[in-house]
C-alpha cells in the first residue's frame, strides 16, 4: 500500500461520514453515549484497584461508555501480552455493552479474515473486514474483537457483509479474552499480511506510526464530532 494510504482513507471516510450506519443499530449521540477515560491521567482511576473496579462506579444503565482512541493506558501492564512490548497506546475504540449485544456494520463489507485469539487479556473471537469506499477505490479494514463464539460460526473468506447486517455478538468474559464485555472497533489502513488479528495497542516508539495507519474509529461511529487525526 502506497506510503499516503491513510491519509486518503481519513479523506474518504471524512467525505462519507453521514453514510455509514450505526454500529448498535442505533446512533451515538451525546444524549445516551460518554466517553471513558481508561488513561494514565484519570486521577479517579488511579484511585482503583484496576479497571474493573472504576468501571463499577460508571452509569452503564444509562449511557453507553466509548473509550478510548490514542490513549495511555497502564490497565495492560497485567498481561505480559502487552508488557513484554511495552505497548501501552490504544488504537481502538471500545464500546462497554453487554454480552450478546448485536454489532452492525456500518457500511458494505466482505470478510477478509477471522480468528479466536484466545490468549489471556487477548481479542478472543475476532472478525475483520475488508472495505472499498469512495470514486478512487480506496481499501481498508475494519476490526471487530473481543466478540462471542458463536459469531465466527459458518463463516467464511469473502463473504459478502452489507452495511446493516450483523457482523457478530459481543462475548462474554469467559470467551472475550478475560474481558468485561465490549466491542473494541479498530480502523486498519493495511493489515501488514496479518490474517484474524491485528494490534490494537501500540508502544510509544511505535504510536505515532501505528495511530496514522489506524485512524480514528470516530470517523465512522460519528461520536463524538471532531476525531482524532493523526
Amino acid at each position: 500500500m502506497i506510503a499516503n494510504a491513510p491519509t486518503r482513507i481519513v479523506s474518504v471516510l471524512l467525505n462519507n461520514r453521514n453514510k455509514f450506519l450505526p454500529i448498535l443499530g442505533f446512533p451515538l449521540t451525546s444524549e445516551n453515549a460518554r466517553q471513558l477515560d481508561l488513561s494514565v491521567h484519570n486521577k479517579e482511576l488511579q484511585k482503583c484497584a484496576n479497571h474493573e473496579e472504576y468501571s463499577s462506579t460508571l452509569d452503564f444503565k444509562n449511557f453507553i461508555w466509548l473509550g478510548g482512541y490514542g490513549e495511555e493506558r497502564n490497565i495492560y501492564s497485567q498481561a505480559s501480552l502487552f508488557s513484554q512490548d511495552a505497548r501501552c497506546i490504544h488504537l481502538g475504540v471500545d464500546i462497554a455493552q453487554p454480552a450478546s449485544t448485536p454489532i452492525y456494520a456500518p457500511l458494505n463489507g466482505r470478510i477478509h479474515s477471522f480468528k479466536n485469539n484466545d490468549k489471556p487479556f487477548d481479542y478472543g473471537p475476532t472478525i475483520i473486514l475488508e472495505h472499498v469506499l469512495g470514486d478512487d477505490d480506496v481499501h481498508f479494514y475494519t476490526l471487530y474483537g473481543h466478540l462471542s463464539l458463536i459469531s465466527l460460526k459458518d463463516l467464511s473468506i469473502g463473504q459478502s457483509i452489507e452495511a446493516g447486517q450483523i457482523v457478530g455478538y459481543i462475548g462474554e468474559k469467559t470467551e472475550n479474552g478475560g474481558w468485561n464485555p465490549h466491542l473494541h472497533f479498530q480502523i486498519i489502513s493495511d493489515m501488514d499480511n496479518m490474517q484474524g488479528d491485528y494490534p490494537g495497542v501500540a508502544s510509544k516508539a511505535e504510536a505515532l506510526t501505528m495511530l496514522h495507519r489506524c485512524p480514528d474509529p470516530q470517523l465512522i461511529l460519528g461520536f463524538p464530532e471532531k476525531p482524532i487525526i493523526y
